[in-house]
């Protein structure tokens, strides 16, 4: 008990540390996915059907590339002109080379596009690996400050003394 009574703070503060540490380290962390979506015209409106047909298009061409995440999905309403582009990217996969094939998808069916209308890009960070690495730098640490405090046998007060010697002490000269 007189262990944790003398170097409690210096375990507390080596464990802070370390924790300001992994939270540095966390800035660096790339997102675990970029979600793009775009909206474009097109030059004619859109029929029944081919919303489902160019998605079915995408699954069996672009979406195999991902277990994890759906890559690419079209919207759109029927006897619109409007299309939305949803592309969901994670690392591994290039934009570009997904926005390129799915465009060349979009024109190989017949629409011509017209304009891209805007386009939002949302990032979903990667928490749980986050909340690891600080977990991670807490306990090293925290095992750091204890290692610290063992190897610490500096002998500092009279409490030291009578703990550490056994030897009684009338007072301090």
């Amino acid at each position: 008990m007189y262990f944790l009574k003398k170097n409690i703070l210096n375990i507390i503060i080596c464990m802070l540390s370390f924790g300001v540490l992994a939270t540095v380290v966390n800035f660096f962390i790339p997102p675990s996915s970029t979600t793009y979506e775009e909206y474009y015209t097109l030059e004619t409106a859109l029929e029944p059907n081919s919303i489902a047909d160019l998605n079915i298009l995408l699954n069996d061409t672009i979406n195999n590339s991902s277990d994890n995440i759906h890559v690419a999905e079209l919207n759109g309403q029927t006897n619109s002109n409007l299309l939305q582009l949803n592309i969901t990217t994670e690392s591994g996969i290039n934009y570009d080379s997904i926005h390129a094939q799915v465009i060349d998808i979009i024109e190989a069916e017949g629409f011509v596009v017209q304009e891209n209308l805007s386009q939002l890009t949302y990032e979903t960070s990667n928490e749980a690996l986050q909340i690891i690495i600080v977990m991670l730098g807490l306990i090293i640490g925290t095992v750091a400050g204890i290692l610290l405090a063992v190897n610490n046998n500096n002998i500092n007060t009279e409490e030291d003394i009578q703990y550490y010697l056994n030897e009684r002490t009338l007072g301090t000269f």
